[in-house]
């Protein structure tokens, strides 16, 4: 109990209402999960994407970032990028290309600790059944500085190939906001820190970033975790076995890349 009031009051204090209004209000539609069968509806102008039926898992349309300024230049971008996304929702999620197995695409924050279970289970369940699916993991830091600090990282150190090295030391550090500390991690784990530094300021961080928001938005991921599972999309955590299942469903609806 201590640990969940404390995680709430840093939320709180971090700008997570988002987030834990998600949580709240999938609870309903979580539990529903263990039934012996899943019931879909189809997501109005974005074929081939489907969500799990219940307690409003996803609001599509809820606009993430509105109200914030931001200048012509950047609107242009994110207009571009939410664009991309309508048009190519599969490329957006997963990545161009076409795959053998089915693709789950996680989105995650930092400071979320249902992210860390999920993240956890999704990775067990890949190692005990590696032919079936693979995962491609998105950060929406939604929950303050320290997020987004910790998320530049790891898809800075992604451009080393040591996503899941990095992901693994952050994933324990509450507030990483200071620059330095990232470049004495990076150089515990053998990465040019310099170079780190550099890529976690570069546009294509930032490119990837800003993607990863225009999908939240434009599928109404208003908190984390959220998943596009194959073409099925919801948020919060379901059980290991519904996931499972899940996916099993997936391998015969499968999210086709051109």
């Amino acid at each position: 109990m201590e640990r969940k009031t404390d995680w709430k009051r840093r939320a709180l204090l971090a700008g997570g209402a988002l987030s834990i209004y998600g949580w709240v209000k999938g609870a309903p539609y979580l539990a529903s999960l263990s039934r012996p069968d899943f019931a879909f509806e189809d997501i109005p102008d974005l074929p081939p994407f489907r969500r799990l039926q219940g307690a409003r898992a996803s609001t599509p349309g809820a606009a993430i970032f509105a109200g914030l300024d931001m200048g012509e230049a950047e609107a242009d971008v994110n207009n571009e990028l939410e664009q991309f996304v309508r048009t190519n929702p599969c490329a957006a999620f997963f990545g161009e290309g076409a795959t053998d197995t089915v693709p789950v695409a996680m989105f995650s924050d930092f400071a979320c600790p249902i992210c860390r279970v999920m993240d956890d289970r999704l990775t067990d369940l890949e190692e005990s059944d590696p032919a079936t699916f693979h995962i491609v993991r998105h950060q929406l830091p939604l929950l303050g500085v320290a997020s987004a600090t910790a998320s530049r990282a790891v898809l800075a150190a992604d451009l080393q190939g040591r996503y899941r090295d990095m992901h693994a030391r952050l994933i324990r550090s509450p507030a990483v906001t200071d620059e330095s500390y990232i470049a004495a991690i990076a150089e515990n784990l053998d990465l040019d820190a310099d170079r780190l530094l550099e890529d976690m300021r570069s546009d294509a961080i930032e490119r990837r970033l800003g993607l990863t928001a225009a999908i939240a938005d434009v599928f109404g991921f208003i908190g984390t975790p959220a998943f596009a599972v194959g073409r099925t999309v919801f948020m919060g955590s379901i059980p290991t076995g519904a996931l499972r299942k899940l996916i099993a469903e997936e391998v015969r609806n499968p999210c086709l890349i051109d």
